[in-house]
């Protein structure tokens, strides 16, 4: 090769015909040729840092993630929290507002209730659903068991029929984690609102009401509000 390019070896670099003449070099002498360093022996310690600045950066993006993770995962629990409350004060107010003119189971001919309430607990006669597609009228309380808000339905009707009705005296729960249940009565006549009903024969105006749940370390609240259509406002005398 050298004979037929003879000035070939002036344009190899100077390392590798270093290279070349130490191999030939050791050849003559009858020893082994040493083995060619590796160019890359390990790495450099900029790309020890190089790599801890990514891992670094990469670290503190995924924290940020989870944390916006689960604030959102917050905000949706809160939300869907609040949409439970305001379903139940939405129910009661429906409910509310389709209360009877009828006495309730215990009046007596001196005495007759069509509603009666409390601070925390309501009782009036009124048409409600009792399955899919079928309502019936029923003597309804609404008060506080334990840490629950629990309708009660009773028929109104005797019989064998009423016998057959599972839904009788069945303590439903509304929600759970009740923490405060505040209904006030409005007057009609007088045009005032009381913490207690207790007039015969008559039933209130409207009913306000403040509903609390705390679930999770966290309190929701909402405010209800029923008018009812056969309250008589211009007010009965009192037997």
């Amino acid at each position: 090769m050298r004979r037929l390019f003879p000035h070939a070896a002036m344009f190899l670099p100077v390392s590798f015909r270093w290279e070349n003449w130490c191999v030939e070099r050791d050849t003559a002498a009858g020893s082994h040729p040493i083995a060619k360093r590796s160019l890359i022996e390990g790495f450099a310690l900029i790309d020890v840092l190089v790599g801890l600045a990514l891992v670094g950066v990469v670290s503190a993006l995924m924290v940020i993630f989870l944390g916006q993770a689960r604030t959102m995962m917050r905000i949706q629990n809160a939300t869907q929290m609040q949409m439970e409350v305001d379903a139940a004060t939405r129910f009661l107010e429906t409910a509310l507002s389709s209360a009877e003119t009828l006495p309730l189971t215990q009046s007596t001919p001196d005495d007759v209730i069509y509603f009666s309430g409390g601070p925390d607990r309501l009782q009036f006669n009124g048409v409600t659903a009792i399955g899919f597609g079928s309502s019936a009228l029923r003597q309804v309380l609404v008060q506080p068991a334990g840490n629950s808000l629990t309708i009660i339905q009773m028929p109104r009707r005797g019989g064998a029929t009423a016998a057959d009705d599972r839904t009788a005296n069945q303590a439903v729960p509304l929600i759970a984690g009740v923490t405060g249940m505040q209904f006030e009565y409005l007057d009609g006549s007088k045009g005032s609102w009381s913490a207690d009903w207790k007039l015969n024969r008559r039933v209130p105006a409207a009913i306000r009401f403040k509903l609390s749940v705390a679930r999770n370390g966290a309190t929701y609240a909402s405010d209800g509000f029923a008018r009812l259509s056969l309250a008589s406002l211009s007010g009965e005398p009192h037997n």
